[in-house]
């Protein structure tokens, strides 16, 4: 893989500490101090193994000592907040927390790109994965506003100002495999694989490809216009998307009966139900819903009054898709508290930004109403996890509270839909079980990955499960078995 090549500077340079930037960064993340540099984030860093700069424990190292003008040290910019790092610290230092401080404190230095070449890091990020425009648009959130957004996006047009790859001719007896669903996870091994000569066909159940980053992420998080060029880049190569076609048990067999190898890509669209009373009026609805409903065509339907049930960053990103489709208030209620929101702290903000009421460590009690929602009550919520470190929420039954709604949406999780499956596929708790370091399933030949296997996945998770299935497979693993 072509690594990002580092400035060529000519001569020694001393990077000198800056106090002042290490003081606030200490001050807004209080866990840095702990880091003691074993490198376990490192080591569980998906994005470490596309960008050759991008090592966490570095970046942490420098951080500590003040110094932030060296490609190592600015290559924060890429994190994706997977908050891998931080799940495998022993230390427990919030890694994608000081991450996103950096961001914050050096969002007006357009000079950062320069620092560390980013049209060459873009570039070969595109010989690893086939979102680079994507990914980094994710990461780095740009806005005309600010004189690192406008770099960013000359770097961006730039870059899909490139002419179409062309169709890759394969050999009249290539291998052919399929791939369930048309996520980053299906397409990077869709891709991956039909550069290595093998055909590729993937089907898709919506009309439009693209999967949870085109319907789970709103046009103004994501513009479409992005994900379409990718996509486009991938159909170039001779990928056959059947969009609109659902996979069903018999579609199922008979893939299984004339390919050599099969991806399970299919997401996670089913939402979980909340169970209360009055969860089936008139007006409550999935966020998946909501959000399909405002990426298809701009706007959802909600009513004036918009309770959001979640505190993750779906419920974010359903909360701002609902204000922007004409609700006059948005109030977002979540059983943790405010620190332990699993959304972003970024996207808490600008939500609250925006005009979102944000109101932590509360759960609905019943929601009320005759055929149509009129309001959701509340109840405290004392904790969430118990000390085993399991899902025990346990709440205050004396202290409520009721919020107006005529929409409500629930945001507490979504899970794969595999009804598909046949049943030599192993599952568990609806997820397709595989192998982590191969993708492989139970059956020969049939692999899976993203939301299906992991039940919600990053977009640097996906992409990576769609790489690593498909070096597994193109490193000649036998095919499917047709027993």
């Amino acid at each position: 893989m072509q690594q990002p090549a580092l400035p060529e500077t000519g001569r020694q340079i001393t990077y000198k500490a800056d106090l002042s930037f290490r003081n606030k960064l200490n001050t807004d993340s209080e866990t840095l101090n702990f880091c003691y540099q074993c490198g376990a984030c490192t080591s569980v860093c998906p994005i470490s193994k596309f960008i050759s700069i991008y090592k966490p424990s570095t970046i942490m190292q420098l951080a500590k000592l003040g110094i932030r003008d060296m490609p190592h040290s600015n290559a924060f910019l890429f994190c994706s907040a997977c908050e891998l790092c931080t799940k495998g610290c022993p230390q427990g230092v919030k890694i994608h927390e000081v991450m996103e401080s950096l961001k914050d404190a050096m969002a007006a230095a357009p000079d950062i790109l320069k620092s560390i070449k980013f049209d060459t890091v873009l570039e070969s990020l595109s010989e690893s994965m086939p979102f680079p425009v994507t990914y980094s648009w994710i990461c780095l959130r740009p806005t005309e506003k600010s004189a690192l957004g406008t770099a960013v996006l000359d770097s961006f047009k730039r870059f899909l100002a490139q002419p179409m790859p062309d169709k890759i001719n394969l050999a009249p007896d290539a291998k052919k495999a399929a791939v369930i669903g048309s996520g980053p996870a299906g397409l990077t091994l869709a891709w991956a694989l039909i550069r290595s000569g093998i055909q590729v066909t993937v089907y898709e159940t919506l009309e439009q490809p693209g999967g949870m980053l085109r319907t789970g992420i709103p046009e103004y998080r994501l513009p479409k216009y992005i994900l379409d060029d990718e996509i486009d880049r991938i159909k170039a190569l001779g990928v056959d998307l059947k969009v609109a076609t659902r996979v069903d048990k018999d579609l199922f067999e008979e893939v299984v009966q004339n390919t050599d190898y099969i991806f399970i890509a299919s997401g996670a669209y089913a939402s979980r139900n909340l169970h209360v009373i009055g969860a089936d009026l008139e007006g409550v609805i999935p966020a998946i819903e909501l959000l399909q409903q405002y990426n298809t065509s701009g706007s959802a339907k909600v009513g004036k009054k918009v309770v959001v049930i979640g505190g993750g960053n779906v419920a974010m990103d359903a909360a701002g898709a609902a204000l922007r489709s004409g609700a006059e208030s948005v109030h977002l209620f979540c059983l943790e508290d405010r620190n332990d929101m699993p959304a972003h702290p970024w996207e808490i903000r600008e939500m609250e930004d925006d005009g979102v009421s944000i109101n932590p460590g509360w759960g609905p009690k019943v929601i009320q109403g005759d055929k149509n929602v009129m309001s959701v009550e509340f109840i405290k919520c004392k904790s969430v996890i118990d000390e085993d470190g399991n899902f025990n929420p346990v709440f205050d039954e004396k202290k409520t509270i009721t919020a107006e709604a005529d929409t409500v949406v629930v945001a507490i999780g979504q899970s794969p839909n595999l009804d598909f499956l046949n049943k030599y596929i192993e599952t568990f708790r609806g997820k397709v079980v595989t192998d982590s370091y191969t993708q492989k399933t139970s059956f020969p030949g049939v692999y899976a990955g993203g939301d299906a296997a992991l039940g919600t996945a990053s977009l640097i998770e996906a992409i990576l499960a769609g790489k690593t299935a498909a070096k597994t497979i193109i490193q000649g693993n036998g095919g499917v078995s047709k027993a």
